[in-house]
């Protein structure tokens, strides 16, 4: 049943999001979604709509299985050296909005990086 719920997860991502917008399988039962000229302001709006499509599916309909999803959202700024540091903060917001309770999204501002 969990390759056939991270297939419908996939699948809603598809439809939910617009078409110039980029989903793909980040690794595991991560995906990550690139969404094309899109600001801060817009990014939490789309991982919510994202949230809540994820938590209204029924994903498995022969088990009835329900999932929720923890979204980490970041705008690409310049103060991001590279891309990597980008994907950080967008982990940096998944993990926050997991240790929230999950079944949320948390918006990264960007800023210095923390100190390592």
């Amino acid at each position: 049943a969990g390759d056939q719920v991270i297939r419908e997860v996939a699948a809603l991502l598809r439809d939910t999001l617009r078409d110039h917008d980029i989903p793909g399988r980040y690794g595991g039962e991560e995906f990550g979604v690139v969404l094309a000229g899109t600001d801060a302001r817009g990014a939490p709006v789309i991982a919510e709509r994202i949230r809540r499509r994820i938590e209204s599916a029924v994903l498995e309909p022969r088990h009835r299985v329900r999932a929720t999803v923890s979204i980490g959202t970041a705008v690409l700024d310049r103060s991001d050296a590279n891309h990597r540091e980008w994907i950080a903060r967008a982990d940096r917001a998944l993990y926050a909005a997991k240790g929230a309770g999950r079944n949320r999204a948390v918006h990264d501002q960007p800023g210095p990086s923390p100190a390592r």
